[in-house]
């Protein structure tokens, strides 16, 4: 497995943020996004027994309910997740967080899927499934016109979230708070870890 690095922390945006979990963050992804937190030029080459025993240590030295997979993009290497997860043998809470670009799903975890390219086609893929949800970077106006007219397409009731990009997140808070007469069932969803100088 290529890891990037396991540690504990708070969840810091989407859905569960201000939870406590240990993160799983893998190295490599299939998109190149200018404004990604994730440096994949490092990454560690671990077999899935040497990350199942750090997670271990992360999550029973802490109490941890939950572990959030992420990355790069943690879908690129699914079935070697699926290997550690069957390690742990813990009852506890998973959530991956995707760009949604790849499809393999399975409904005893919980997806953040946050589309970055292609976005009509990822959404489409994955908007009937059970236990997702969905959170949109915010760069410009084009970029919530675009949900608007997905969340009507699809006829998609359930809350989208809506992350301002962070080195302009004044600006584009601002430009959702504008358009909140265009926009149903969404939450803003803020990077409260960049803030606090998290992880």
């Amino acid at each position: 497995m290529f890891i990037n690095e396991i540690f504990t922390s708070f969840q810091g945006e989407g859905p569960l943020i201000g939870t406590p979990a240990t993160f799983l963050r893998v190295a490599n992804c299939n998109l190149s996004c200018s404004f990604c937190d994730t440096d994949n030029s490092v990454s560690k080459d671990m077999s899935p027994q040497e990350v199942r025993d750090i997670l271990i240590k992360e999550i029973e030295g802490n109490n941890i309910e939950l572990l959030v997979i992420t990355g790069g993009e943690p879908l690129l290497q699914f079935d070697e997740i699926l290997e550690v997860i069957s390690l742990l043998n813990k009852d506890i809470n998973i959530q991956f967080e995707t760009n949604g670009s790849i499809f393999k799903y399975n409904e005893n975890f919980n997806y953040v899927i946050s589309p970055k390219e292609d976005k009509k086609n990822v959404f489409k893929q994955w908007y009937q499934c059970k236990n997702i949800y969905f959170k949109f970077v915010i760069s410009n106006e084009g970029d919530i016109n675009e949900i608007i007219y997905l969340k009507e397409k699809y006829n998609y009731a359930d809350t989208i979230w809506l992350q301002p990009e962070f080195s302009k997140h004044t600006e584009c808070a601002d430009l959702i708070l504008n358009s909140l007469n265009k926009l149903k069932n969404i939450k803003l969803s803020v990077q409260s870890h960049k803030s606090l100088n998290q992880r």
